[in-house]
C-alpha cells in the first residue's frame, strides 16, 4: 500500500478533530495583532468624548426643532457612543490599551468612571466570563438559565428579560447596582469581592463613579429633573446597546453550552458570535461587534484595532470545521435582541455534559451528541 501523502494526513487528521487547538490559532494570528499602542488608544478615547461632546451640543437644538421625537433620537445615539466609551474602558481592563498596567487603570477609570461603570469591580467579573465562556456554572455574568431554574423562578424573574423596556435596566441598576447575578459591583462588601485589596479597589472605583455623577449634577444646576433627562437616561440607553450587544454575541438557538468535565477554552469560545451592524456602528463600537470571537480568544492581548485583522485569521483556521465560526449580518439588530429575549427561555440537557436551548429543533441534537 503507497504510503500516505502529507495532504491526506492533514485530512484525515482534520476529519478526526472536533476543534482546532488554542495554540493552532495563536499562531496563524499575525504578529502585529499583538502590538499595543498607546497614542491609538489615546486617540479613540478623545474620539469617543469628542463625540459625546459634540451631542450634547447638539442637544438644545435637535429638543428645540423635534422635541421628544428628536430627543429619543438623540438618547440612541448617546446610548451608542456612550458604549464606544465603555469599549475604551474595556480595552483598559484587559490590557489591551497599553502595556502598561498603572495607564491601563487609569484610563480605565477615565473611561468607566463617567458612564457609572465601576471599572476594578467590573474588571473582575468580565474576566471570569472572558476565562469560562459558555461553562454552565463558572460564565460569570451571564447566568444561564436550565429548566429546573426556570421552573423555580416567580412570574417576574421568568419574564423580565421579554419586556423591551427592561433592557434599559439590565446593566445600570441591576446588574452593577443591585447586584444580580454576581453581585453588587458599588458595594464591598458583596459576593463579588473575596478580600480586602478587591475591597479597597470596588472604593476607588465608586468614588471616581460618585464624583462624576456629582459633577454633572453641578453641571445641571442642581436640578434632579435636567441630571435625570440629560445624564442618567442616556446612561440607560448606554446600558441597553451594552445589554443588546453582549446578549447577541452569545446568544442563538444553536448556541451550546457545557458542563465541568465536558467544556474547554477553545470550545467555549467558539460559541462566541460576531454580528455585523452595517452602517458604520461596528466601527464606531471598535468592533466589538463584529470581532467578538477574536477578541475572546485573545481577549488579554489584541488592542480593538486590530481585531479585524486577527479575526480574517481566525476564520481561515476554522474554516475546515463547519460552524466552529459564528457570523450574522444582523441589519435589524435591535428586534433580533427582541425576538430571542423571547425565544429562548432556558437550557435543556443537564447532565448530559451538553446543553442546548429548549426548542423543538434542539431535542434530536442533544440526544445525538451525547
Amino acid at each position: 500500500m503507497a504510503p500516505m501523502s502529507e495532504t491526506q494526513t492533514v485530512t484525515t487528521s482534520t476529519e478526526h478533530k472536533t476543534l482546532p487547538s488554542y495554540e493552532e490559532i495563536r499562531r496563524a494570528i499575525p504578529a502585529q495583532c499583538w502590538e499595543k499602542s498607546l497614542p491609538k488608544s489615546l486617540f479613540y478615547l478623545v474620539l469617543d468624548f469628542a463625540i459625546l461632546g459634540g451631542l450634547y451640543y447638539a442637544v438644545p437644538y435637535i429638543e428645540g426643532y423635534a422635541g421628544w421625537t428628536g430627543l429619543l433620537v438623540w438618547y440612541w445615539f448617546m446610548g451608542m457612543f456612550g458604549s464606544s466609551l465603555f469599549c475604551i474602558g474595556h480595552d483598559c481592563g484587559h490590557g489591551t490599551f497599553s502595556n502598561y498596567t498603572w495607564v491601563n487603570d487609569f484610563f480605565g477609570h477615565v473611561a468607566h468612571a463617567p458612564i457609572l461603570a465601576p471599572y476594578f469591580p467590573w474588571q473582575k467579573s468580565h474576566r471570569q466570563h472572558h476565562s469560562y465562556t459558555s461553562h454552565l456554572d463558572k460564565d460569570r455574568g451571564h447566568p444561564w438559565v436550565t429548566e429546573d431554574d426556570h421552573i423555580d423562578r416567580d412570574w417576574l424573574s421568568r419574564n423580565l428579560a421579554k419586556l423591551p423596556i427592561s433592557g434599559l435596566f439590565r446593566w445600570n441598576p441591576i446588574y452593577t447596582f443591585v447586584g444580580l447575578p454576581d453581585g453588587s459591583h458599588f458595594w464591598p462588601y458583596s459576593k463579588l469581592f473575596t478580600n480586602n485589596r478587591e475591597r479597597i479597589q470596588c472604593v476607588i472605583s465608586g468614588v471616581a463613579c460618585a464624583c462624576c455623577a456629582l459633577f454633572a449634577f453641578h453641571l445641571c444646576n442642581y436640578s434632579v429633573y435636567t441630571f435625570i433627562k440629560y445624564y442618567y437616561v442616556p446612561l440607560l440607553f448606554q446600558g441597553l446597546w451594552l445589554v443588546m450587544i453582549t446578549y447577541l454575541q452569545h446568544q442563538s438557538e444553536s448556541i451550546e453550552v457545557y458542563e465541568e468535565g465536558t467544556w474547554n477554552y477553545v470550545k467555549g469560545q467558539v460559541q462566541t458570535i460576531d454580528r455585523y451592524y452595517g452602517f458604520g456602528m461596528d466601527t464606531a463600537l471598535h468592533h466589538i461587534t463584529d470581532g467578538h470571537v477574536a477578541h475572546h480568544f485573545f481577549f488579554t492581548k489584541i488592542p480593538h484595532y486590530h481585531l479585524l485583522e486577527a479575526t480574517e485569521a481566525i476564520k481561515k483556521v476554522l474554516a475546515p470545521y463547519p460552524g466552529a465560526y459564528k457570523r450574522r449580518t444582523q441589519f435589524d439588530f435591535l428586534l433580533e435582541y427582541l425576538r430571542l429575549n423571547v425565544k429562548l427561555e432556558y437550557l435543556i440537557g443537564k447532565g448530559t455534559g451538553i446543553l442546548m436551548y429548549a426548542l423543538p429543533e434542539n431535542q434530536d441534537k442533544i440526544k445525538k451528541k451525547n
